[in-house]
């Protein structure tokens, strides 16, 4: 058993490049960084294989739906803040007109 510890970039990318063996290839930081390769073992059978694939398939599913939801959060947070500074502007605008700053 090993682990690997890296990080992703804006270029991560993942494919199983048409392989019909169960191989799985991750590329954490794009094409030209690291490379986690999975490959099937021999005494995998197909039904074990496609098992396999749903579970992980499940695992980056509720991955990017964590990412998606986290993402949301921020832009609720910063489209809340800009509104409010855009408020605050036209307040101070309107109260330079009516000379009260």
């Amino acid at each position: 058993m090993s682990n690997t510890t890296t990080r992703w970039s804006a270029a991560g990318y993942a494919d199983a490049m048409g392989a019909s063996d169960g191989a799985f290839y991750i590329y954490p930081d794009g094409l030209t960084g690291d490379q986690l390769t999975i490959y099937r073992s021999r005494d995998v059978s197909d039904a074990e294989m496609l098992a396999v694939a749903n579970r992980v398939l499940t695992a980056v599913q509720r991955w990017r739906d964590t990412v998606a939801e986290s993402v949301e959060r921020n832009r609720t947070a910063a489209d809340e803040l800009a509104e409010a500074r855009a408020r605050i502007a036209e307040l101070e605008s309107a109260a330079a007109e009516d000379g009260a700053l």
